[in-house]
């Protein structure tokens, strides 16, 4: 039997969302496209429609959809071979900051993301590697301990860090830390590019906590800074929470975006992208009073 040499290829198989998730997406997004919240400062409702963010219109779970505007989905969607199109970890990240804005949004992402489920084949009954543990549990069982954070903080050098996210993606962000003459302590974190896990913005609570906890930093001292470098370099926003330790976990935080008043309060001044030099990542930010080069807290 023969075929024609024109036979293409199946097309993909397109699973429009259900309702309740359409629903859940509108309501989480407070159907805002956050493209145009945070790129064209643009924050109201518009008609849009529900974009997929791996581009795989047979995936229509919760966490992969997004609600853009007319305009910015057919640019989301279409591939450009001259300039830089929009990328799916940037809308992403507006999209969760957006999420973030809304108390809604954490209700209905919880709701949907746990009634997706993925079926993956299950493992044998006792792995190659189980069994070489069994064998060597001495040699081995270093390798089961929790990561070892360092015990101190060099000054002028954002460190990684990696955090525990309450729904199991843990993620890892640059820290730095900078004590101000006034006695008050600034923690700058940074997300990371290829971060693979939840974003500081989303981890925000259970990320301040774990890293002053960590460090010793009186929650009554703290000042926390945010920073997405590789996506905004010259956005910077401060943190505030409503209700901090002792009395509670870090709860209910608030966004600002830094002005150049606030950066003189602070007696700072953002430097731009950051550099690596040596393997080293260079402080994103300059200290405009007496600061030491190399001090460890």
């Amino acid at each position: 039997m023969s075929f024609p040499c024109n036979v293409q290829s199946m097309p993909i198989k397109r699973e429009p969302p259900s309702n309740p998730i359409v629903a859940a997406v509108a309501i989480a997004s407070r159907r805002r496209c956050c493209l145009c919240v945070f790129l064209k400062d643009r924050d109201e409702t518009c008609k849009g429609q529900i974009a997929h963010l791996n581009r795989d219109p047979s995936d229509s779970k919760f966490e992969n959809l997004v609600y853009l505007c007319l305009e910015h989905h057919d640019e989301y969607d279409s591939r450009t071979s001259q300039s830089k199109g929009l990328m799916l970890d940037e809308v992403r990240s507006y999209r969760d900051r957006l999420y973030d804005r809304n108390p809604e949004a954490k209700a209905a992402a919880f709701e949907h993301m746990t009634k997706v489920g993925t079926e993956i084949e299950p493992l044998p009954k006792a792995s190659q590697y189980e069994l070489l543990r069994k064998r060597f549990p001495k040699e081995l069982a270093f390798t089961s301990k929790p990561w070892r954070y360092p015990l101190w903080q060099v000054a002028n050098q954002p460190q990684l860090f990696a955090y525990k996210a309450s729904n199991g993606c843990d993620g890892i962000c640059l820290i730095e830390r900078i004590d101000l003459p006034d006695g008050r302590i600034v923690i700058v974190c940074t997300q990371t590019e290829g971060n693979p896990g939840q974003s500081i913005t989303n981890s925000i609570e259970e990320l301040c906590l774990q890293v002053c906890e960590r460090f010793e930093i009186p929650p009554n001292r703290l000042v926390w800074l945010e920073h997405y470098d590789f996506l905004t370099p010259d956005e910077w926003d401060i943190v505030n929470f409503k209700r901090r330790p002792p009395r509670s976990p870090f709860e209910d935080p608030s966004w600002t975006t830094m002005t150049p008043k606030i950066w003189r309060e602070l007696k700072l001044r953002p430097k731009g992208k950051a550099r690596i030099e040596a393997g080293r990542i260079d402080s994103q930010i300059e200290k405009l009073f007496e600061w030491p080069t190399e001090a460890i807290f």
